[in-house]
C-alpha cells in the first residue's frame, strides 16, 4: 500500500508543494529549516538512483548542446539575480542570488517528457549543471553577497560537495551496477515517489525559516521577475535552436533553477530567514513549469 502511494505522488507535486508552502507559514519547524542540505542530499540520491552511466552515454550526439546549456545559463542568471535584488532587502537579495548559482532543476526531466520531448538530454544537463552549481556556487555566493557570510566559502564548498557530489556518484554508481539496475528499475516508480516528497519538504523546510510573512511579499516579487527573465531565456534558447530535439528540453532546464540547492545555499551561508526566496521561487516556479508542461504536451 504504501509503495502504491509513493508511486502517485510525482502525480499531485504542485499542490503538495503549495500545501507544504503553506505548513511552513502556519507550523514551521527551525529544525527542518537548519538541516535543508540534509533534504538536498537525499534528493539528489533519489535522482541519481535513476540515472545510470550507460544513459548518459547514450549523449555522445547531444554533448554540445549538454555542455551549452550546463554551463552557460549559469553566469547569465547569476548576473540576472544579482541586478534584480539589488531594490530588495538583504535577505531577498541573498536568497535570490542563492537562487541564481543554482543548477537546472531536478524536476525539469519529468516536465520534459509530459511535455513530449527527449528527457535524456535534460537528465545531462540537470547532472552537469548539478555538479557545476555545486563547486562554483559556495566560492560565487561570498564574493557577490555584500553581506556578511556565516561560514567560510572553503566550508561551503567542502559541504556542498558532501551532499550534492557524494550522493550523485553514489546513485549513479549504484544504478550502473548490474546487480543492482533490475532492482532500482522495479523501484523507479517508488523512487520518483520519494523524491517528490523530499521535494515537497524542502518547500517546507524552506519557508520554515521565513518567520511568518516578513519579506514575503518582497520574496514573491523577486521571485516572479526573476522567473520570467528564466522564461524570457528560454525562449530565445527555443527560438535560436529551432527545431532540433534539444529546444524544448533547453527551455525547460533554463527557465526551471533548482530552489532545493538555492535554499541549502542560502541557509547555508546565511541563515534559516534566507531560504524564503527559494521556497516561494520553488512554488511560483512548480506550478509555472507545471502549465507550460501541458501545453506542450497538448500542442
Amino acid at each position: 500500500m504504501i509503495t502504491g502511494l509513493l508511486a502517485t505522488v510525482p502525480r499531485v507535486l504542485t499542490p503538495l508543494a503549495l500545501l507544504a508552502a503553506a505548513l511552513g507559514l502556519v507550523l514551521p519547524s527551525s529544525t527542518l529549516a537548519a538541516h535543508s542540505d540534509l533534504l538536498l542530499a537525499v534528493l539528489v540520491l533519489a535522482t541519481a538512483l535513476g540515472i545510470s552511466l550507460t544513459e548518459l552515454a547514450r549523449l555522445r550526439e547531444h554533448v554540445r548542446a549538454v555542455v551549452v546549456l550546463s554551463v552557460l545559463p549559469l553566469p547569465i542568471l547569476v548576473g540576472a539575480a544579482w541586478l534584480l535584488g539589488r531594490p530588495f532587502a538583504p535577505l531577498v537579495r541573498d536568497g535570490l542570488l542563492a537562487v541564481g548559482l543554482s543548477s537546472a532543476e531536478v524536476a525539469s526531466v519529468g516536465l520534459v517528457a509530459l511535455a513530449g520531448a527527449d528527457a535524456t538530454i535534460a537528465l545531462g544537463v540537470v547532472t552537469g549543471s548539478l555538479v557545476l552549481a555545486a563547486l562554483i556556487g559556495p566560492l560565487a555566493i561570498g564574493w557577490l553577497s555584500t553581506s556578511s557570510v556565516h561560514v567560510s566559502s572553503g566550508q561551503l564548498l567542502a559541504r556542498f560537495a558532501l551532499v550534492v557530489i557524494v550522493p550523485l556518484i553514489v546513485g549513479v554508481s549504484a544504478r550502473s551496477r548490474a546487480t543492482l539496475a533490475g532492482r532500482l528499475v522495479a523501484l523507479d516508480a517508488e523512487r520518483e515517489g520519494v523524491a517528490a516528497l523530499t521535494v515537497a519538504a524542502l518547500v517546507y523546510a524552506a519557508l520554515s525559516g521565513a518567520h511568518g510573512a516578513h519579506h514575503l511579499g518582497g520574496a514573491l516579487l523577486a521571485s516572479v521577475a526573476f522567473l520570467v527573465v528564466c522564461a524570457c531565456v528560454a525562449q530565445l534558447w527555443r527560438q535560436l535552436d529551432g527545431r532540433r530535439t534539444s529546444a524544448i528540453p533547453g527551455a525547460f532546464t533554463i527557465a526551471m533553477r533548482d530552489f532545493a540547492v538555492a535554499a541549502a545555499l542560502a541557509t547555508q551561508a546565511f541563515g534559516m530567514a534566507a531560504g524564503a526566496v527559494p521556497g516561494v521561487y520553488g512554488m511560483v516556479m512548480l506550478v509555472a513549469a507545471a502549465v507550460a508542461a501541458g501545453r506542450f504536451s497538448s500542442a
